[in-house]
């Protein structure tokens, strides 16, 4: 069944409210290059990227649980 344009407007709205895009410019054999090697690998520039920053995010709040469990000893 195909998506109504009153969905479509919900899930503009959604993505409005809680989304929001990173983006950056790269040199374009730079991009061609990472291109290719995503596609070597059988994955998407977006989710490459997206993976990149999940992953570092993972770190971020690993760090930020170790400094609380650091501040609950003192």
């Amino acid at each position: 069944m195909p998506v109504s344009e009153k969905q479509k407007g919900y899930a503009r709205k959604w993505d409005k409210e809680n989304m929001h895009t990173i983006s950056t410019r790269v040199r374009m054999e730079e991009f061609k290059d990472y291109k290719a090697w995503c596609e070597m690998r059988g994955v998407t520039v977006t989710s490459e990227i997206k993976r990149f920053v999940m992953g570092e995010l993972d770190k971020y709040y690993a760090e930020l649980d170790r400094l609380h469990e650091e501040e609950m000893k003192n």
